[in-house]
């Protein structure tokens, strides 16, 4: 019976470093670097200019709270294999929530929750008035998946008071909206 347990450990283990690998091929840590979509964005208030590959965009003071939000759809938009929207929007979640989320690789996993998967490579969207209380804004944005289908979320962003992102714009949660709703606030 002991040599019956001792197979089925080595089995059970086996498997598990299989599945494991097979995560690790399907998700790698960081995104290429042969990319050569570059973004433009600037800030009025700033007046800077950020030129970078929309994957490597990152928080910045000089962004405002509708630029955080473009940057963040356009990285979904264009997801690619290796995940270079996904860890865009990881890079813009603010600390606190990602506290919550988890590791970027729990993130992944999340985004690809029925919920949120219509977000993934999207056809256009649409945005309705922005929002802004002191250190917070809200944003409705419509989606138009792959599918054809219409699906709202609400970005809630916030700026934050301290660390190092300090007086940068960042998400603090996206909630998908009720379909039923989506005509009458936007």
């Amino acid at each position: 019976m002991r040599g019956f347990e001792n197979m089925y450990d080595k089995l059970l283990l086996g498997v598990g470093v299989i599945l494991l690998v097979l995560l690790w091929v399907q998700f790698p840590a960081m995104p290429e670097m042969n990319a050569d979509d570059h973004v433009r964005y600037t800030s009025d208030e700033a007046k800077t200019v950020m030129n970078s590959k929309a994957r490597f965009l990152k928080p910045s003071k000089a962004l405002s709270p509708r630029q955080v939000i473009k940057i963040q759809l356009h990285a979904l938009q264009r997801n690619d294999m290796t995940d270079s929207g996904i860890i865009t929007v990881f890079n813009f979640s603010s600390p606190t929530s990602r506290v919550s989320l988890g590791p970027l690789n729990h993130f992944r996993m999340m985004v690809r929750d029925p919920a949120y998967s219509p977000m993934l490579n999207f056809v256009s969207y649409k945005t309705g008035k922005m929002v802004i209380t002191d250190n917070t804004a809200y944003q409705l944005v419509v989606i138009k998946g792959a599918g054809g289908e219409q699906v709202p979320y609400l970005f809630i962003l916030a700026k934050q008071r301290k660390g190092m992102y300090k007086g940068c714009w960042m998400t603090v949660g996206v909630a998908r909206q009720d379909v039923n709703r989506q005509t009458s606030l936007i």
